[in-house]
């Protein structure tokens, strides 16, 4: 039913070039660039419309956790703004974005280990491990963003060069069953994310305000 509504909403939708969302926090513009605001509390089983060409999808509870209403989304301390808040997902997160222009586009990934820590503490023995697919596709097995990283805490952007061709980007983030499921406390696990940032890498989109000013780059 889920990919149903998404293509019923898409026909009334505007092709775009690009595509930036700030997962589990508000509006924020970095280097330029307007990030959608991705605040929505989402839920076990939900379809959220986040307003701009793109749309989430999150299932599953955290199980064995002591919260009457599970959190999908988690603020740290940092004062990186991308870094400073995630999105989380106990089984699957998947993020749509429809009517993209048919071309390749670079796909970025934007991760940081929040919920862990470095230090001597038992926040630090945290293992999240999940797998990432686009269009369909497996990209990351077992990923773990902190040992991938080097620290907690610590940015890092992995990026796809994606051809679409159908209409429709689709990106999945799947806790892969594995990994550690009661640090710092019960229910902690499943893909987290930070941002996504999706542009086609012969156009620069520059935010001001609500408006972009989109700069053909030739080759």
């Amino acid at each position: 039913m889920q990919d149903i509504k998404l293509f019923n909403v898409a026909k009334v939708r505007t092709s775009l070039n690009s595509l930036h969302i700030n997962c589990g926090g508000r509006g924020v513009t970095v280097n330029h660039i307007k990030y959608d605001s991705d605040i929505n509390p989402a839920g076990p089983s939900t379809f959220v419309d986040g307003g701009s060409n793109w749309v989430l999808s999150n299932t599953g509870n955290f199980l064995g956790d002591d919260n009457i209403n599970d959190l999908f989304t988690f603020g740290s301390t940092s004062d990186q703004p991308l870094y400073s808040t995630a999105r989380l997902s106990p089984i699957s997160l998947t993020y749509y974005a429809y009517c993209p222009e048919n071309r390749t586009y670079s796909v970025n990934l934007h991760l940081a280990e929040i919920q862990f820590t470095d230090d001597k503490t038992y926040k630090s023995l945290g293992r999240r491990i999940f797998d990432v697919y686009i269009q369909g596709k497996r990209k990351l097995k077992d990923f773990n963003i902190k040992d991938e990283a080097g620290s907690a805490g610590k940015p890092i952007v992995n990026e796809f060069n994606i051809t679409v061709t159908n209409g429709t980007l689709e990106i999945r983030l799947q806790w892969a069953g594995k990994g550690t499921t009661l640090i710092p406390e019960r229910g902690v696990y499943g893909p987290l994310i930070s941002a996504i940032s999706v542009f086609d890498p012969g156009r620069l989109s520059i935010g001001f305000g609500r408006f972009f000013l989109s700069l053909i780059i030739a080759n």
